[in-house]
């Protein structure tokens, strides 16, 4: 008889709970982690530099502080579930863009 050693299969990813997320919902998450994206851009690259004192006003501690709330508060809209979206491609659903 012809044995063979046991096989070992290493799984590696990230296991998501179940979520209910209709395609509009993630369109929208989509579109809002975008929008917010392109906001901390502007102001992080434009704003807070041209600011008397740049990164050294206390306003650009300010907005940082802030930015940063709004991504932990959110789960940085919905991140963990972005795959759900990408799955059916709910980009654009519902005519919003």
């Amino acid at each position: 008889m012809n044995f063979l050693p046991p096989t070992v299969l290493v799984i590696e990813g990230e296991v998501l709970a179940d979520i209910t997320v209709t395609a509009q919902q993630m369109a929208q998450l989509n579109t809002a982690r975008e929008t917010f994206r392109e906001l901390r851009s502007i102001l992080l690259a434009q704003i807070v530099p041209s600011l008397d004192g740049g990164w050294k006003n206390p306003l650009a501690t300010e907005i940082e502080s802030r930015l940063e709330s709004i991504t932990f508060a959110t789960g940085n809209f919905f991140w963990k579930g972005r795959h759900a979206g990408a799955a059916h491609d709910a980009i654009n659903v519902g005519g919003g863009q």
